[in-house]
């Protein structure tokens, strides 16, 4: 498998999580599901990292969080129309709007990036079967805001901040602490990094009062629904050894 292959793959992966968490309508949350999607995952990404590592000198293993890489993990809202959100997982452009998710798939092809801007061009397609057209990607501080344009996109975006958001939580009792075997703050603050990822919008958790235990594997799992307008799920598990990891 090529080295774009392994990494449309993983992207694939990731946004099937997210458009599935963005689905109007609720379904339980099957353990094995989440158990063999993670493995999917990690499996993917420790084979590329493995090829990257065996075939990439030291200096560029220096630079790998800088440029786009460095945004993985951020949310936008639309500039153009504010009710435009815009998520970006490894090797995908995820955009949300009124309920619908768009996924636009993209592999770095050039780039040149300082401490202020980003300046790339990418390979992007809206499915994995369909062929992959260069696209130029710019990132720059704007007055107060960092802003996003390309034409792969709805529209433009500015990065929201996270210091900028605050999320409630609704129905949220003891038997929560009681369920995961942690603290209710820390169960929170997952749900709160992961929502600002995946919905930057919502306002509002509301602990759905379920819960998953896996006695053989020592874990919990729980699950939030965000009142985004697409009832978008994050689903939380505590491990073994007490982490906690919001998807």
């Amino acid at each position: 498998m090529s080295k774009k292959s392994k990494l449309m793959l993983a992207a694939a992966v990731i946004a099937v999580l997210l458009l599935v968490g963005s689905g109007v309508a609720r379904c339980s949350l099957a353990r094995e599901d989440v158990e063999g999607t993670n493995s999917a995952i990690e499996a993917v990404e420790k084979e590329e990292s493995s090829a990257s590592h065996q075939g990439a000198p030291a200096e560029e293993h220096a630079d790998m969080t800088t440029g786009l890489e460095a945004l993985v993990g951020t949310s936008w809202t639309g500039i153009e129309d504010p009710t435009y959100t815009l998520s970006i997982v490894k090797g995908a452009f995820v955009e949300a709007k009124d309920g619908q998710t768009s996924v636009t798939y993209w592999t770095l092809d050039t780039e040149e990036a300082t401490d202020t801007t980003v300046t790339a061009t990418v390979l992007a397609s809206k499915s994995l079967t369909e062929a992959a057209s260069p696209s130029l990607v710019t990132v720059a501080i704007e007055g107060a805001d960092t802003v996003l344009r390309t034409d792969a996109l709805a529209c433009s975006y500015k990065k929201v901040l996270l210091g900028e958001r605050t999320l409630s939580f609704t129905g949220v009792t003891s038997k929560l602490e009681e369920a995961m075997g942690v603290e209710a703050a820390k169960i929170e603050a997952a749900v709160s990094a992961r929502a600002a990822a995946v919905s930057p919008n919502a306002s509002r958790a509301i602990w759905d009062a379920e819960a998953w235990i896996d006695y053989a594997n020592g874990a919990a799992t729980t699950t939030f629904t965000l009142d985004d307008g697409a009832s978008t799920m994050i689903s939380v598990t505590r491990a073994s050894d007490g982490t906690i990891e919001a998807l």
